[in-house]
């Protein structure tokens, strides 16, 4: 008796701390709301931005060979569609079948618009980790079992959003001293028979780490082994600079999921389009019906600009991907002349990385003390759940030499400060 009190009593203490959970801002928006609130702070730069270099509305018509008067001066502002124009879809699908190697004619029926990735990634954790097939007569007990496994660190909610579930979270955790490689034997070894879904994100945010075409080859084959869901969050794939062979075919798998966005390779963020894609059309129809009791569609607007940035991804990619590619030499340049306070690992493919930061400080009182004295904003790694001296460095700004100068005038000040 005393066994089944207990129980039920840390059952009820686990549902008290789900819904404080939900009730608080995430960790990494938190901070930042944090510094706009700081009397002494004002952002000038952004250091960690996870963005390509964006454009104006103006340029992105001038790419597309036409004008803002001509893409909207006729277009009725009125609901666009729930599931996303079918000419939009049509350039998303193809999108992804340029850069992958999926087998399945991909086609505007597998693909769904959202308001962001964000959008679609809860879609997907409120359908997959929550469907019938799971909850239906199960125990408690048999509910706490469902696991997820998540590379780590990584976009908070990847891992909240389970965790104010009920769901376990198995995490695979990259590290400095193996230049952030994620460990394939290791991360193959978390999947069991109770993993209800793995999360894969490559290039990896925040370490820019990679899961090569040939691993790719090894998670697919292990999902269906367990016949669990795969979530592929493809955000940055398109960031290539290397050339690497990202090209997977996860698709081809009915239970996978691959979510991408404007915002990220293609810089465009005020275009508040992501989307979903899947083989499974049923699956789409669960997720649209998550999305009708939220943003319900997104914006004419931003979907007619959406195509647009579609019809000229080449263009738009391959300028931000030389962008990124001269940061990264210029970031090492920075660390050549600053290796008494910094070192890193370049990123494999992607905007991002994480430099490890050689200062006594906490890296949050680190980060405030870079926003208050020279108006940069950082985000200290503990915000992604990794504990040590890191920061997330984004790459993919075109003014990125005035945020380095900046950088070096606080680092320059700070000395003068030990020497005196």
């Amino acid at each position: 008796m005393h066994f089944h009190r207990n129980h039920h009593r840390n059952v009820d203490l686990a549902a008290e701390n789900i819904a404080r959970m939900k009730n608080i801002l995430p960790a990494h928006i938190a901070f930042g709301q944090q510094l706009a609130e700081n009397q002494k702070v004002t952002i000038k730069h952004n250091l960690s931005n996870s963005c390509g270099q964006s454009l104006s509305a103006a340029q992105l018509c001038l790419l597309g060979e036409t004008s803002l008067d001509n893409l909207l001066g006729d277009q009725a502002l009125s609901y666009a569609s729930i599931s996303g124009s079918h000419y939009l879809r049509s350039l998303i699908a193809g999108f992804h079948q340029d850069y992958n190697h999926h087998q399945v004619e991909l086609t505007a029926d597998n693909v769904l618009t959202f308001c962001g990735a964000q959008e679609a990634l809860s879609a997907i954790y409120q359908t997959v980790l929550s469907e019938n097939e799971r909850t239906q007569g199960n125990t408690v007990e048999q509910q706490a079992a469902i696991e997820i496994v998540v590379i780590t660190p990584c976009y908070p909610s990847l891992v909240t959003m389970a965790e104010q579930m009920g769901i376990k979270v198995r995490c695979l955790t990259v590290d400095f001293q193996q230049n952030w490689q994620i460990n394939q034997a290791a991360l193959l070894a978390l999947v069991n028979e109770n993993t209800r879904l793995i999360v894969l994100n490559s290039p990896h945010n925040p370490s820019g780490s990679i899961i090569d075409t040939q691993f790719s080859e090894q998670i697919l084959a292990i999902a269906k082994q367990f016949n669990c869901y795969l979530l592929a969050d493809d955000v940055s794939q398109a960031s290539n600079y290397n050339d690497l062979k990202l090209a997977h075919r996860y698709l081809d798998y009915d239970r996978t999921i691959v979510v991408s966005v404007l915002s990220k390779s293609f810089g465009l963020a005020g275009l508040r389009i992501g989307w979903a894609v899947s083989k499974d059309k049923s699956l789409l129809k669960k997720l649209l019906a998550v999305k009708a009791q939220g943003s319900i569609c997104t914006s004419i607007v931003d979907e007619k600009l959406a195509e647009l940035a579609l019809e000229n991804h080449v263009k738009i990619i391959s300028k931000n991907n030389l962008i990124i590619k001269d940061n990264i030499a210029l970031f090492q340049q920075f660390i050549d002349k600053n290796q008494l306070h910094f070192s890193w690992c370049p990123p494999q493919a992607g905007l991002l990385t994480l430099v490890k930061c050689h200062s006594d400080l906490p890296m949050l009182e680190w980060a405030e003390q870079l926003a208050e004295q020279a108006g940069i904003f950082a985000y200290p790694s503990c915000l992604f759940g990794l504990t040590g001296p890191y920061f997330r460095l984004g790459l993919g700004a075109k003014n990125f030499s005035m945020i380095l100068e900046s950088l070096q005038g606080f680092v320059d000040s700070r000395l003068s400060l030990t020497v005196n």
